[in-house]
């Protein structure tokens, strides 16, 4: 295996939109990829006909984009691989190795009730692999699991360490629905093994379906990758990541969040980097499959925010203006935003920056003062602004001047405030009004008196 070139995959089910977890997946899968000089791949396992769908596929495909974790490869579907599961289920069949089963789902009902009184692990241990019947064609196949052995399926998890389980407690377990229909165990394993697949980097919740592959391994007599399951992703309760702890879609998140902060997010979620802000190149020079966290990690929405401002922080003024759809923006008009935004759509809020705002004339009314003080105190503002040169600090002390005169600040920050914004909160107004120029602030408290 250490002399192999590592080659890593994810394989989603287009039977939904592409899961915040997913990409967690899709992002250590990549990372241990670039920092081991390997080859990572998607595969779309869409082999359930029914509840696959071709949107499903695209917004994989669209999320992966998005986050900049393209695979090394066209996509591959595994339901082009039909035929050769059709040729290896055939030959376990005539090995002996696995077998056709003709129970009924009565009887296999009654089967795990049985055992759920007897309180035994549910297991099918199928009669007909012995008697020949098993021998004929139609219904499900399972893979033939001696149910006497005292063979014990070991793995050495990469992130968890070794696992072991009794091949005894799986049962004669299905790989197929039909010749022509395999399950998501056999087809994973074919699949993986026609890609050449050296490391299966994959949630928690398939630790199950391990040491059933291996058999289907073994069975088929191909090599086996190594496994390494990563935790979970928790909703506050602790509990697995679902709908409702709210947005669960990757694509849910692309209005609000930047991908590098998505990607920082998500990243760190599950390992410990050397710094809270960190970038995909810098992920991959630290990164370490064995590093990577055992147990779940709450996602913590507040977390994400701030990671997020930071990475808006950071933009150059230019991609700041592209993505926001400002490309106008004044270049003082961007720090007061990127210095306050958590989240892309928050922007919006600063619309007072390029269009006038629209309000109540009641809300130009300072707290403590009636509407006409208030409406007194910013014609004096504008008499003010008039006479002063355009400078943020010349212009300060002027209005804290008229302040002093009237005896409350708030009274001439406050119309202020309301007649450039339209808004009770917002940066200082000083701010505001450098931004938009002497002009413009004129025209702005003017037409609110």
């Amino acid at each position: 295996m250490s002399d192999k070139k590592i080659k890593v995959r994810i394989a989603p089910s287009p039977t939904g939109a592409f899961h915040i977890g997913n990409a967690q997946s899709a992002l250590y899968n990549w990372l241990f990829a670039r920092a081991n000089n390997g080859k990572f791949f998607v595969r779309i396992e869409d082999t359930d006909k029914v509840r696959s769908t071709a949107e499903s596929v695209s917004s994989i495909i669209e999320a992966l984009k998005w986050l900049d974790l393209q695979p090394d490869a066209n996509l591959v579907r595994q339901s082009d691989n039909l035929s050769k599961h059709k040729i290896l289920l055939e030959k376990l069949i005539a090995e002996k190795k696995a077998f056709y089963c003709h129970h009924s789902q009565e009887e296999l009902e009654k089967e795990r009730k049985e055992q759920e009184e007897l309180k035994e692990p549910p297991r099918h241990v199928c009669s007909h692999k012995n008697t020949g019947q098993g021998i004929e064609t139609g219904g499900i196949i399972r893979l033939a699991v001696d149910s006497a052995s005292d063979r014990i399926v070991s793995f050495d998890d990469q992130i968890r360490g070794a696992i072991n389980v009794k091949a005894s407690l799986l049962g004669d377990f299905s790989i197929a629905r039909a010749i022509d229909d395999p399950l998501y165990n056999f087809a994973v394993v074919a699949d993986d093994s026609e890609m050449d697949i050296t490391h299966v980097i994959r949630g928690e919740d398939h630790i199950s379906n391990t040491p059933k592959q291996i058999l289907i391994y073994e069975a088929l007599g191909l090599p086996i990758p190594l496994f390494a399951h990563l935790p979970l992703i928790l909703g506050s309760d602790r509990s697995k990541l679902s709908k409702r702890h709210g947005g669960t879609a990757t694509l849910d998140y692309k209005k609000d969040y930047l991908p590098e902060a998505v990607i920082n997010f998500l990243g760190s979620l599950s390992y410990t980097f050397s710094k809270e802000i960190i970038s995909k190149e810098e992920m991959i020079g630290e990164f370490e499959l064995g590093k990577v966290h055992k147990s779940g990690a709450v996602f913590d929405v507040q977390k994400l925010n701030w990671i997020n401002s930071q990475h808006i922080k950071r933009l150059p003024p230019e991609e700041f203006r592209r993505i926001i759809g400002r490309t106008d923006l004044p270049d003082g008009a961007v720090p007061l935003m990127t210095e306050r935004l958590e989240k892309l759509s928050e922007a919006e809020e600063f619309n007072y920056l390029w269009q006038e705002p629209e309000y109540d004339k009641n809300l130009l009314k300072w707290k403590k003062s009636s509407l006409e003080e208030s409406v007194e105190m910013l014609k004096k503002a504008e008499q003010v602004l008039e006479k002063t040169e355009f400078d943020p600090q010349k212009i300060r002390e002027a209005l804290d001047n008229l302040s002093r005169l009237g005896g409350d600040r708030g009274l001439v920050y406050w119309p202020l405030r309301v007649a450039l914004t339209g808004k009770e909160r917002s940066p200082d107004p000083v701010d505001i009004a450098i931004v938009l120029g002497k002009e413009e602030t004129l025209a702005r408290i003017r037409k609110a008196l």
